[in-house]
């Protein structure tokens, strides 16, 4: 069972790994934090464990942090892609 400080170690660290890891967590705050904590870093390895997440996590306030954190980096992959040389923007 990891805490929230390991979720803090884990974002500061960008280990995208360990924190989708600890979407599976046994407490519901620390994968809440972990979702967010994805959703900040917006890593595209972790778009199917957030949607995952936000469908079937036993907890309303995790799904929800999922579903946010799903949106956040959503938003964000879609920004570089616009942002991307040569690459014409999304319509």
């Amino acid at each position: 069972m990891a805490t929230l400080d390991d979720i803090d170690t884990l974002r500061d660290g960008r280990d995208i790994d360990g924190l989708i890891r600890a979407l599976d967590d046994t407490d519901e705050q620390v994968r809440a934090q972990a979702a967010l904590s994805l959703g900040t870093i917006a890593d595209p390895k972790a778009r199917e464990p957030l949607e995952k997440m936000r469908n079937e996590d036993p907890s309303p306030s995790a799904r929800e942090a999922a579903g946010t954190a799903y949106k956040w980096l959503v938003g964000r992959l879609q920004e570089v892609e616009v942002v991307r040389p040569g690459t014409p923007p999304n319509r």
